[in-house]
């Protein structure tokens, strides 16, 4: 007996939404200790990366819009994760930075990565291939028209 897979199945996107859905679920699980989900974790990254970002380049750097970021900042301030202030060149301009909690925090997290990585069974040539894979697929989403394609529809 032979089965076929639905189109449902072998759709990408399902099969990119099911992935994330476990994915997501596995960092809930991992990152419940500190309170933090998968989005903090990502713009947390963001920040020890840089030192220091704006609001906008956050966004930028997660493809979030502005209000997602200042809901994911507000919380993460609360939290004693970051902290904003006003530039002092300019008071419209907030920097946003780290705590020194959030700093003492990083090196608790570390092994959240080889965790996840672990758990998903790839090589690091498998991995690299992969993201790879999902940069060209988000460029080519990114520059998709679909007003126009909805119209010729």
């Amino acid at each position: 007996m032979t089965t076929t897979a639905t189109p449902l199945e072998s759709s990408v996107c399902f099969a990119l939404y099911t992935s994330m859905q476990t994915t997501l679920q596995l960092y809930r699980d991992l990152l419940e200790p500190w309170g933090l989900t998968y989005q903090q974790l990502m713009l947390l990254a963001v920040v020890w990366e840089r030192g220091e970002v704006s609001p906008g380049e956050l966004a930028e750097a997660l493809c979030l819009d502005a209000s997602s970021v200042s809901g994911l900042v507000g919380r993460l301030e609360r939290m004693g994760y970051l902290q904003r202030e006003h530039r002092s060149t300019d008071r419209r301009s907030v920097k946003i930075t780290a705590t020194a909690h959030a700093l003492s925090v990083r090196g608790e997290l570390g092994h959240i990565e080889r965790c996840v990585a672990e758990a998903m069974q790839v090589t690091p040539a498998d991995a690299e291939s992969v993201i790879g894979t999902l940069r060209s697929l988000r460029a080519s989403m990114r520059g998709y028209d679909a007003r126009a394609a909805s119209v010729a529809s």
